[in-house]
């Protein structure tokens, strides 16, 4: 191979060749007998692909395979939408279970339940009861009692700081008797 080719082929594969050292490559590569049929074979292909040209029937070919295409029929699947259509029916579930759990709770208070089945009984254990609470309402009044007789006995204090004021006038009247022996 030529010298001058062996430096056009190594620009050229670089990526560092210009246009015009890119078409003497060409040219000597067509020209050479000693180059490689590999290379001859390259730039022809190169030379064959610039020139090829598209069909006319080309766009139509393309349209008819876009128009199979969306012919067939293709299934979408969004898992969005099927979460939130069950996340809304188990959400009403939920709901309804637990407003019926509330109600039924709610009814259940309301339903009297009979504990005796004489009325006779009843009025006894009615007046039990009453006697336990009257017991109670007397052990409260005794307290009150026992509260009323402290403030009792707070008036007797009262009463004993008086006599101690009396006593301290006492002293000076005492003072007064020692006065008068001089």
């Amino acid at each position: 191979m030529d010298s001058r080719v062996e430096e056009l082929l190594e620009k050229y594969w670089a990526a560092e060749s210009s246009i015009a050292e890119e078409q003497e490559l060409r040219k000597l590569v067509s020209t050479a007998e000693e180059v490689p049929e590999e290379l001859k074979g390259l730039f022809d292909h190169f030379e064959t692909e610039q020139t090829a040209a598209l069909g006319e029937d080309f766009d139509q070919m393309i349209l008819s395979m876009i128009e199979t295409e969306t012919e067939k029929e293709t299934k979408v699947i969004n898992l969005s939408g099927y979460f939130k259509q069950y996340a809304s029916i188990a959400a009403a579930v939920l709901v309804l279970c637990v407003s019926s759990y509330f109600f039924i709770q709610q009814q259940k208070s309301y339903e009297q339940i009979d504990t005796f089945d004489s009325p006779e009984l009843a009025l006894k254990e009615f007046k039990k009861q009453m006697l336990m609470v009257s017991s109670y309402m007397n052990t409260g009044s005794n307290s009150l009692d026992e509260l009323s007789n402290m403030s009792k006995a707070n008036t007797a204090i009262e009463d004993i700081s008086l006599m101690g004021e009396a006593a301290r006038g006492m002293s000076s009247i005492k003072e007064m008797s020692v006065l008068q022996e001089f």
